[in-house]
């Protein structure tokens, strides 16, 4: 009788333990980061994001584009969408739309706007698996790169490579 009541109270406590987690409030640690023209870059895969802005409310159709920064042995580094490969890449999206960027390489790499219709924050380089989103919101040619950023304790790594490193170059065109 007693191995009954302590099975009872142990399904009842627990039961109780999981409702109260689903009433505790999210984490929305992390910083935003959104320029005044709603153009926005954000890291990922570092904390949560919580963004609180009139212009997501029309892109949560849209589907996020994804690319990744590979290594290499010829040219250390290249542009993946999953299908293609290269240093240089295009990309065609909508206003709104988001580019889900992942650093897959074992450089740092810092990403840089050329030129574009208007000025997207990139944030501080990204570090080997981790990355970032950025937001399209202006129709125009956003010309984009990389550059590799020494980072401390990353000296120590010897990877081989042939030739030159890539220069990394991306163009996405919002229309």
């Amino acid at each position: 009788m007693r191995n009954i009541l302590f099975t009872i109270t142990g399904f009842i406590l627990g039961a109780a333990a999981v409702g109260a987690l689903a009433f505790l409030p999210q984490n929305s640690g992390g910083a935003v980061k959104q320029t005044t023209a709603k153009s926005v870059a954000t890291p990922h895969m570092s904390g949560t994001m919580n963004m609180s802005s009139g212009a997501m409310m029309g892109s949560a159709s849209l589907a996020t584009r994804k690319l990744t920064i590979q290594h290499v042995q010829k040219g250390c580094h290249v542009w993946s969408n999953g299908t293609t490969t290269g240093a240089m890449m295009r990309l065609h999206m909508r206003p709104g739309q988001r580019l889900s960027i992942l650093d897959q390489d074992v450089d740092a790499h810092q990403m840089m706007e050329f030129s574009g219709p208007m000025r997207i924050h990139m944030g501080g380089p990204m570090m080997t698996n981790r990355g970032m989103t950025i937001m399209f919101m202006k129709k125009g040619i956003y010309r984009l790169g990389t550059k590799t950023v020494d980072m401390p304790g990353m000296g120590s790594m010897d990877v081989k490579t042939i030739g030159p490193d890539n220069h990394l170059r991306l163009i996405v065109t919002v229309a």
